[in-house]
């Protein structure tokens, strides 16, 4: 099992959305209006950098961990211009 946080711009989301639901991902819990600073530059909800970004967390089963990555790999190459990152962890239990 794996502990996995997806973080990506606001515009991917569509996008996400879809790669979720076909890699049967249901159950997340979702932080809007990220901010910080990757490698699309800086995220900060204001009058200069106005992008934010969306942080999902959930568990995932090791045999999907491989069709998700692709598919976040995928995304990033339909859109250079759009940062998405996804950290996998180990998950020990879920109580």
């Amino acid at each position: 099992m794996k502990l996995v946080f997806l973080i990506f711009n606001s515009p991917l989301e569509p996008e996400v959305r879809d790669l979720l639901k076909k890699t049967e991902v249901v159950h997340h819990t979702r932080w809007e209006k990220v901010k910080g600073v990757g490698e699309t530059g800086p995220h900060f909800d204001d009058e200069v950098w106005p992008s934010v970004n969306i942080a999902l967390m959930f568990s995932l089963e090791d045999e999907k961990k491989e069709a998700l990555a692709e598919g976040v790999r995928s995304i990033r190459h339909e859109f250079p211009q759009q940062g998405i990152r996804m950290l996998i962890l180990p998950l020990d239990e879920i109580v």
